[in-house]
């Protein structure tokens, strides 16, 4: 007969509760700077989250003060007593610092006006309050704010684990009806979810990224869930296999003592953990080498055949010759230099390259990278100050850039000189930089200019913004500009002559070996052919013995997960000591023990590396699918890159598997030389 247990309901009551403020701290964590625009837009809409949020703490705080009065009722010593105290005490406190934080930010908001400052709730608050409180020293405001979150973070952790303890203070037939209930509806949840909501979010649209994290959320939840649900059938059927793992499964499905129990849930966590951290870091350090890659023969060819220091005259032969070549799939000239390029607001620094707009989409992606703008109109800039110019196209550009480019174009004059101005692309953040949009004008300084009387002086000339592209790498957006080749020959007085050729081939991996048939068909030695991995093996170099570092540092964890379970088993073999002694004694060989315990690290490696490698894809692929956005001034790259690699995955997977192998064994071996004699001497 079940134990009747006073608190049970309404414990049971304040956990989901907890778990339910755990929750929604979180989301008010990750949506706190969008309540200051809600508040200072909406009146009405402020007024319904004060009365929400108190009402919900308001009822945590009555809930918890109620429970605490019940359990200072029960007798000392009762079972849960003090579970129960520390819960409802510290749902109090939570639900009073909660208010207190929410209380500070709806405060900073109501008090304030203007627009909201900054991007962070420091700088939010910092510039709300001394937007009306200028010659006051409200600095406490930030300082209290951030006091109030790390209490309330604090409280919310010892909330969440107290709600796990005093759960199991429900009676079990109560635990059982609400799991099933949980199970119908996470059920009902997951099939509607999975047939109505997408899987990944559609760019820049917030409602679609709610949805699919909606999805990504109750599809890991049932996956969890279910796996937790298979556990004991896949222990009763392992029971089926073989006497050996019949007696495996049953030690670790028995009941242990607290101290083991801890100790072995803890193992299976840390190895969960460290299999998790492994395989997301490896993930992430592949989608940067993949992201580079894609990036830098996205924006470079292939395969570059130059000279050291000169430019070539007679490379139109050449450039026969090399499209002929097996492999080859388009071949461009160009010519490159630095240049200054001035706008009427900044100046900077870029990399000029005259390209062929008839085949450099052949070789390179710059065509599919234009935002603003289009190629076409290198050859013919009598276009740029059409009225029409394409601005249909999305892009990491903002809005107020379309709306000025179109100003732009229709605001500037059409003189004769005007229209002659030839045309340049830049990239996105160089145009930001200098504040340009399609239509603009600007000069471009040459090295390569007149020699005066006091030296060398610059060759200028103006040209016409055509373009602006994205390829996502910082360094390209910011150095890069293209103009059209024989405007570049002009320009730079390199009248028939370019700076090389760029090649791409059909497959990437193959460009070394085609490299080299391009050198023995081409038959001159004064030229240098040189592939991407070539070019950048320094970069793909450092990437490679940096993931190498990572993944030598990181499986260290492994094996410390590994002593866990060395720990667990040692555990284990003590307690079961008296079965050892009962299999010995009825003929068990010291190999068949061995075995048995080494199937029990098996089964516990393989919890913790399923375990982990699931947690370790979920994170994964919402980072590659949701994006992790990035600082671009910073970083390279504007998105947290990550890549999905199987085979990686197998061998996180494998290698966790080998360590808990390799920890059981000192175990495995200390109970087979348990003796019968000693294991059952007082029983």
């Amino acid at each position: 007969m079940t134990e009747r247990r006073p608190l049970g309901f309404w414990t049971a009551v304040l956990c989901g509760l907890g778990v339910l403020q755990l929750a929604a701290v979180l989301a008010f964590a990750a949506t706190s700077t969008l309540w200051f625009q809600a508040q200072l837009e909406n009146d009405l809409l402020w007024v319904r989250l004060v009365i929400g949020w108190s009402t919900i703490q308001l009822s945590l705080l009555l809930l918890s003060v109620g429970i605490l009065q019940r359990a200072a009722r029960m007798p000392r010593g009762s079972r849960g007593r003090a579970r129960v105290f520390g819960l409802s005490a510290v749902s109090a406190g939570h639900a009073v610092i909660t208010t207190v934080s929410v209380g500070i930010l709806l405060w900073a908001a109501r008090v304030s006006t203007g627009h909201v400052l900054g991007g962070t709730v420091a700088s939010l608050l910092f510039g709300l309050t001394h937007l009306v409180y200028d010659e006051l020293d409200l600095d406490w405001v930030p300082t209290l704010y951030h006091g109030a979150t790390m209490l309330q973070t604090a409280s919310a952790a010892m909330l969440l684990s107290l709600s796990a303890s005093c759960w199991f203070l429900v009676p079990l037939e109560r635990r059982q009806r609400f799991w099933l209930g949980f199970d119908v509806a996470l059920v009902i949840a997951f099939v509607v979810v999975t047939a109505i909501l997408p899987l990944s979010p559609t760019e820049g649209d917030d409602a679609s990224l709610l949805r699919a994290v909606i999805r990504v959320s109750v599809t890991t939840v049932f996956a969890v869930r279910l796996a937790l649900r298979l556990v004991g059938p896949l222990l009763a059927a392992f029971e089926r296999i073989g006497f050996r793992t019949m007696i495996a499964a049953r030690h670790l499905r028995a009941k242990k003592t607290g101290f083991l129990a801890a100790s072995g849930t803890l193992s299976v966590l840390a190895v969960a953990v460290s299999s998790c951290m492994l395989i997301s870091v490896l993930s992430v350090m592949g989608g940067f080498r993949a992201d580079l890659t894609k990036k830098i023969l996205g924006n470079n060819a292939h395969i570059v055949i130059d000279k050291v220091y000169e430019e070539l005259s007679d490379w139109e032969p050449l450039l026969e010759r090399t499209r002929q070549t097996e492999g080859v799939i388009g071949a461009t000239p160009y010519l490159q230099v630095e240049v200054m390029v001035s706008s009427l607001s900044n100046r900077g620094g870029a990399i000029l390259r005259g390209i062929d707009p008839d085949t450099v989409s052949d070789v390179t992606d710059l065509a599919k990278n234009m935002t603003h703008g289009k190629l076409e109109y290198l050859k013919d800039p009598g276009r740029i100050l059409d009225s029409s110019v394409d601005t249909t196209k999305s892009g990491p550009v903002d809005a107020m850039m379309e709306e000025a480019e179109r100003t732009a174009a229709r605001g500037l004059p059409e003189g004769p000189e005007e229209e002659a101005m030839p045309g340049l692309i830049v990239g996105q953040e160089l145009a930001r930089a200098l504040r340009l949009v399609v239509g603009d004008r600007v000069t471009v300084v040459s090295p390569r200019g007149d020699l005066g009387p006091s030296g060398p002086i610059p060759r200028t000339r103006p040209f016409r913004i055509a373009g602006i592209f994205y390829s996502g790498m910082y360094e390209y957006d910011m150095k890069h500009a293209y103009i059209d080749l024989r405007t570049a020959q002009r320009f730079l007085r390199a009248e028939g002559r370019i700076s090389g050729i760029e090649v791409k081939v059909d497959n990437v991996e193959h460009a070394p070996a085609i490299a080299s048939r391009l050198v023995s068909k081409l038959g001159r030695d004064d030229l240098r052919v040189r592939d991407w991995k070539q070019m950048n093996q320094q970069l793909f170099g450092a990437l490679a013995l940096e993931k190498l570092a990572m993944f030598i540092t990181l499986g260290i964890a492994i094996l410390i997960a590994g002593f866990s379970v060395f720990g667990t088993l040692t555990l284990l073999v003590q307690e079961k000591r008296r079965e050892v002694g009962i299999l010995k004694a009825m003929g068990t060989p010291a190999r068949g023990v061995i075995r048995i315990f080494i199937i029990e690290g098996l089964l516990i490696g393989a919890a913790g590396g399923l375990m982990g490698l699931g947690l370790g894809f979920v994170l994964t692929f919402a980072a590659e699918h949701f994006g992790i956005q990035m600082n671009p001034e910073v970083y390279y790259i504007d998105k947290l890159p990550v890549h999905l690699d199987p085979t990686e995955f197998a061998l996180v997977g494998a290698s966790t598997v080998v360590v808990c192998l390799a920890a059981t064994l000192f175990p495995a071996y200390q109970a087979s030389r348990v003796r019968p004699v000693d294991a059952l001497r007082y029983d």
